[in-house]
């Protein structure tokens, strides 16, 4: 997903975990937040979701466009046909008649394009959206439980440098945050809620 982590999801450069004072405790661990999210397996299985919406959206928008193309195609005949000089005035106004139709349904038919395109890409961009919160938040619950278990008192991003001029690999508690949020990953090909309720949302949204 082309969505900056930092400015949608996690905001703050640290995050604090315990409401003691950090230097009366002392016990700080970082985190590379990017590395975290990007191997987290609902967010590679929200972006295959988003991708099969997108080729969905984009076979449908071709077929839009087909039909259009065919329509603008029937007008085109029927306006060369009307220009016969064989066939008598009354032929030639019901030709012509019929080309004004056929343009109708040519500039509605490119009208409903435009229109389901915009839809669609609004639609998308707000699901992208409101998966990046969603992983966000049970990301940073899954850091502040460890993080509280482990009695630190503060978390860096390590992947941030404005937030961190150097850190060592000791406290990094990255990887178990990975171990953690993979935890309950399904084995390949099964279906999760997440994919249901996905699912269940887009039928209802087509039946709309």
């Amino acid at each position: 997903m082309n969505i900056s982590l930092r400015k949608v999801a996690f905001g703050l450069l640290l995050i604090v975990i315990c409401g003691g004072s950090v230097l009366a405790q002392g016990r700080i661990a970082t985190i590379d937040l990017s590395k975290a999210y990007n191997s987290y397996w609902k967010k590679i299985h929200a972006e295959t979701l988003l991708k099969d919406e997108q080729t969905s959206m984009e076979k449908e928008l071709k077929s839009m466009q087909d039909a259009a193309k065919r329509i603008n195609e029937e007008y085109q005949k029927l306006l060369d046909s009307a220009s016969d000089p064989a066939i008598s005035v009354e032929e030639r106004d019901k030709r012509k008649s019929q080309a004004d139709d056929k343009l109708k349904q040519l500039k509605q038919k490119q009208e409903d394009m435009v229109a389901y395109r915009d839809r669609a890409q609004v639609d998308l961009t707000e699901r992208r959206k409101s998966a990046v919160n969603r992983l966000v938040s049970e990301i940073r619950n899954v850091v502040a439980a460890r993080a509280k278990g482990a009695n630190y008192s503060l978390v860096l991003d390590s992947g941030n440098e404005a937030a961190v001029i150097y850190a060592s690999s000791e406290n990094d508690i990255t990887a178990d945050i990975i171990k953690d949020l993979n935890a309950n990953a399904p084995a390949s090909g099964a279906s999760t809620d997440d994919t249901k309720s996905d699912k269940k949302s887009e039928k209802k949204g087509k039946n709309q």
